[in-house]
């Protein structure tokens, strides 16, 4: 078992002594008589001190003048230091640069010495003072400095104003100062994070272009080609780490993960974390590509990348970052959520972009199957849970963990995952209610009544039977069939269908509106599924009645994806007249649905109540009848399912003519009609 340094040595309070002696004597204060507290100089020496707050020049060189309690540990620094230059490639003559930057990141109270030497320009009298000390030119120690920072030693911050404001990582710091670092392996081992095994297999990922990803990674790494860069992007939840695990696993290869938790070390503050994680995480990526140059056996996953993406320019330079994708040794995969916070240059340097949607239903079932091993849920139960509208692998798995650990099963774990998925949703602002949509009674095409010819309805059958991309347009009163004859196309051609209503399109933000409308029409592209634009005159309003400039950009938008849309689409209006005009040039099939006729009325009614003739009073009183829909009857058969023992046919003519009633229209007050 390796021995652990004492404090003092890891402070390297011995050599923060030499250095502080140095300074305060090459670079006087203004004030001489004041220069440090007790405490600020308790924490150089590594002692604590008694008497006087403030210190004066004497008393601060007084308590500095160590002797070196750790002498081994001192030599075995330096050596490590020696080794360092080497593996970096510096000259060795600048080790007394690089460790001093050592110390004043180990040891915070030199650091604090800066502050009470009030030098004009701490950059160059430091690079001159060093000069001095090593025989290198100053423009070579710059050149040095630069180099280490290029490779990821050094994290140079926004801030910085020299030598004293450069920083190490501090996992790095941490094995400098308690153990000898001979090889490039002794500095990765605080800086490697191997990824958790994954769950799933390359099988799970049937959806995704796994040959391409595989092939390319495979060949790429026994090439050993640079500037190998993978990025993953989609909602989240969908698997993205998984997959890059999954892929890990396949070739063979260890993953390593970038994390936070590895570049934060055991020591860094807080408020440092947060105002400078993107550029740790960056000089981490930096480094460990610089350490593992040459591995064919380790690929770098960066999860959540966007943030680094997003702050270049201000901790770091845009052209540093794309020197990273076009030089890195090692392969790495990027994975992101908001793919559109990376500016195009990023995205043109990366080798592969993929995007990963949440999987399909049978990958989605065989994922419940393994999350809720050992649960005793039924089969059915999680037939029905797939259907469940944008649904995860990841919130699948958390409602698993979550009945796991109550430690329930059967009904009970059901009844927990059920709740756990649908409050997740909830809070994503993805939940959907299965109520959108419910079917009272099935969809029969007699009972659509169109006003254009049935030979139109084998068309569009037609249309969507043979995959082709047909532009339906539904419009006529409410409950005449428009939406469920879009529903039972897809349900009779297992196709799976995606309702769209204004709530899911527009957006306060300008541009959202837009920019959403994309989204939907591409993740249907995607997964090849069907569009049911609901109440579609409230999105393609005509736009001679529209004035801002928001608006028209949104109709133009809907136009235009209307256009390339690859799938079966369908609108539905109650409000054809509303329509922009260049709308209806737009859809091969324009379907006016009127009222049921007398005829239908009568056979829907028979088969609403299961009789088998009408009574003559029956007959009369539905005859004039003359703006029924199914959806009345769908009324009726609500009714009829949450009273089963009343007798419904005595009130059914009463409940069907007070519907009927309600599409009147209003009279006009006064005595002119």
């Amino acid at each position: 078992m390796r021995r652990k340094s004492p404090s003092n040595a890891a402070n390297c309070c011995y050599l923060a002594a030499k250095y502080a002696r140095l300074f305060i004597q090459s670079f006087p204060t203004e004030d001489e008589d004041i220069l440090m507290s007790s405490y600020e100089m308790a924490i150089i020496i590594g002692k604590t001190i008694k008497g006087a707050n403030k210190l004066s020049l004497e008393q601060c060189m007084h308590h500095l003048e160590l002797s070196d309690a750790y002498p081994e540990h001192t030599a075995r620094l330096q050596q490590s230091l020696k080794n360092i230059c080497g593996l970096f490639k510096v000259p060795l003559e600048f080790m007394p640069v690089l460790e001093f930057v050592v110390v004043i990141n180990a040891n915070p109270g030199l650091h604090l010495l800066f502050y009470h030497l009030y030098l004009r320009d701490t950059e160059r009298e430091l690079v001159w003072f060093f000069a001095e000390e090593t025989g290198l030119e100053p423009q070579a120690i710059d050149q040095t400095v630069q180099s280490l920072l290029q490779q990821g030693l050094f994290e140079s911050l926004p801030t910085a104003s020299g030598l004293n404001e450069v920083k190490i990582n501090q996992a790095i710091i941490h094995i400098l100062t308690t153990q000898l670092i001979s090889t490039k392996e002794d500095l990765l081992q605080p800086l490697l994070q191997k990824s958790p095994d994954p769950e799933l297999t390359l099988a799970d990922f049937s959806y995704v272009q796994i040959d391409l990803l595989t092939g390319y990674l495979e060949a790429a790494i026994k090439k050993q080609r640079h500037g190998v860069n993978i990025l993953l992007h989609g909602q989240p939840g969908a698997g993205k780490t998984e997959l890059a695990r999954a892929l890990a696993q396949s070739l063979g290869i260890s993953l390593f993960d970038i994390s936070v938790q590895q570049i934060r070390g055991n020591r860094h503050s807080a408020s440092d974390e947060s105002r400078n994680i993107n550029l740790h995480r960056f000089q981490h990526l930096r480094l460990t590509q610089n350490l593992l140059d040459g591995s064919k056996q380790a690929i770098l996953l960066v999860d959540e990348c966007e943030s680094i993406f997003y702050m270049d320019d201000i901790t770091y330079t845009k052209d540093s970052l794309h020197r990273l994708l076009e030089t890195n040794p090692v392969p790495c995969i990027w994975i992101t959520n908001h793919v559109p916070l990376l500016e195009a240059s990023y995205l043109r340097r990366f080798k592969l972009v993929q995007e990963i949607v949440a999987p399909d239903k049978p990958t989605l079932l065989n994922i419940t199957k393994k999350a809720y091993q050992g649960l005793t849920v039924s089969t059915e139960f999680r037939k029905r849970l797939v259907e469940t509208p944008n649904i995860t692998p990841a919130i699948i798995a958390n409602a698993g963990e979550v009945a796991r650990t109550i430690g329930l099963k059967r009904r009970e774990a059901e009844g927990v995952i059920e709740d756990v998925i649908e409050n997740t949703l909830v809070a994503t602002d993805e939940w959907e209610s299965p109520m959108n949509y419910q079917e009272e009674m099935p969809f029969d095409v007699e009972f659509l009544n169109i006003r254009q010819s049935p030979t139109v309805l084998k068309d569009i059958q037609y249309a969507i039977r043979h995959k082709q991309p047909v532009r339906v347009l539904l419009c006529g009163p409410p409950g005449t069939g428009k939406t469920a004859f879009a529903h039972a196309l897809a349900k009779q051609y297992e196709l799976e269908l995606d309702r769209i209503k204004c709530s899911d399109v527009l957006s306060k933000y300008v541009g959202d509106s837009e920019q959403n409308v994309r989204k939907l029409f591409y993740s249907a592209h995607k997964a090849k599924r069907m569009l049911l634009l609901d109440e579609v005159d409230s999105l393609l309003t005509s736009r001679d009645r529209l004035t801002a400039q928001h608006q028209l950009q949104l109709v133009n938008e809907l136009l235009a994806q209307l256009e390339c849309f690859t799938q079966p689409l369908f609108a539905a209006t109650n409000y054809a007249a509303l329509l922009d005009t260049a709308v209806l040039r737009r859809f091969d099939f324009k379907l006016d649905c009127d009222y049921l006729n007398t005829e239908q009325v009568f056979k829907l009614y028979k088969r609403s109540l299961s009789v088998q003739a009408l009574t003559n009073a029956e007959s009369k009183a539905l005859s004039v009848l003359k703006c029924l829909t199914p959806g009345d009857f769908a009324i009726l058969a609500r009714k009829m399912r949450f009273l089963p023992k009343h007798d419904h046919r005595a009130s059914a003519v009463s409940l069907l003519t007070e519907e009927n009633q309600r599409k009147q229209p209003t009279p006009t007050i006064g005595f002119v009609h």
